[in-house]
């Protein structure tokens, strides 16, 4: 089976559903692939609620807001999120594929041909005059033979780490709630003998009697390897139930309401691009005139190894700096673009443009290109 397209986006989380709605508003017959049961990515599926460095984003991720807040939704609701995306996705003229998964890119002389997805239908191969790699972890370009970075320069990851919702009825003293409360709510853990890998934990009310718990961190394993990851995502689930059952079991009215579909990966590859951003780069506060997008957010690395804290800045102040177009152009596949976490970038860098606000801009402006 093959289909054909202007533009094939690969990958529908916040970066790929941004981009093919860009695509597809610029006139462009443009395909989405997902390999999920919904769009949104970690944002809806992976029950990340925060939409981090957004507060000087405009363009579709304003619009998108703006909508979620008009169907009367909120900041962490998730079904609003995936029902909003799909509705603008559907009056963008975009064609669905969920339940899609990438399989692998054809790469002839530094152009992708082709990619192959599977799926219900079998494997199906999609032809078009451009590809946007929005899988996070640079799926497309990896396949296509483009280089990449990985790591710390030593090989070392951040951990990946997965939230839950729990319902807690009479709702919880404010005192454990958000980053203000998280030393209490971690004495709290200490005193029921809970073990959390996280070294911040913390639980943060989402709305009425939901809360999000966020106690676990998955040090050592590889995004890139399934097994690993399929270990990750066992721990993270028995370390989120085991928690729920301690609290449970001291009084509190809690119930586990569901763990997201697949845990959070922080970084994966970072594929090598035209251009890279330095963490000089984000020091200086570097300018650029093919910039995206301004970041403001910090350098949040995560431990790699059990800490005290959990996560750190290293001591870098980051001045707000612009992600350029280059930085989103692989080199070795010239009608390939990047979208999402996966851009061109060093380690610490990559630490502070990573979050969603900036791959929903991110995202908006891979279509956008693509479309030209």
């Amino acid at each position: 089976m093959e289909s054909y397209a202007d533009v094939v986006v690969i990958g529908g989380g916040v970066a790929g559903t941004m981009a093919a709605i860009a695509a597809a508003r610029a006139g462009k017959k443009t395909v989405l692939l997902e390999r999920s049961g919904a769009l949104g990515g970690m944002w809806t599926s992976g029950l990340i609620g925060v939409t981090l460095d957004a507060e000087n984003k405009n363009g579709l991720l304003k619009e998108f807001l703006q909508k979620v807040n008009d169907e009367g939704g909120c900041a962490t609701t998730f079904e609003t999120k995936k029902y909003v995306f799909e509705k603008m996705c559907i009056e963008a003229g975009v064609e669905l594929y969920l339940g899609c998964a990438f399989v692998s890119a054809e790469n002839v002389n530094g152009k992708i041909t082709e990619v192959k997805c599977t799926s219900k239908s079998g494997v199906i191969t999609f032809k078009a005059e451009r590809y946007i790699d929005a899988t996070g972890d640079g799926d497309v370009a990896a396949s296509a033979g483009c280089e990449f970075f990985f790591g710390n320069g030593e090989g070392k990851v951040q951990p990946m780490s997965m939230v839950a919702l729990v319902e807690i009825k009479g709702g919880l003293d404010e005192k454990y709630l958000g980053w203000d409360g998280r030393n209490n709510f971690k004495a709290l853990l200490d005193s029921l003998g809970a073990a959390y890998s996280l070294g911040c934990p913390n639980i943060a009310l989402c709305q009425g009697e939901i809360y999000q718990l966020s106690i676990n961190q998955e040090y050592g394993k590889n995004p890139l390897d399934c097994k690993s990851v399929s270990l990750a995502s066992v721990n993270a689930r028995k370390e989120i139930f085991e928690t729920t059952k301690k609290l449970r079991k001291s009084g509190m009215n809690i119930t586990l309401v569901t763990t997201p579909e697949f845990i959070g990966v922080r970084e994966g590859r970072r594929i090598k691009c035209r251009y890279n951003i330095t963490l000089d780069d984000i020091v200086s506060g570097a300018r650029f005139n093919d910039a995206v997008c301004r970041v403001t957010y910090w350098v949040d690395i995560h431990s790699f190894v059990p800490g005290d804290k959990g996560y750190s800045d290293s001591g870098i102040t980051v001045k707000p700096y612009d992600i350029p177009l280059r930085a989103m152009l692989p080199i070795g596949a010239e009608n390939l673009i990047l979208a999402g976490r996966c851009i061109g970038g060093d380690f610490c860098a990559h630490a502070s443009y990573r979050v969603m606000g900036n791959m929903a801009a991110v995202g908006e402006a891979a279509g956008a290109f693509a479309a030209k």
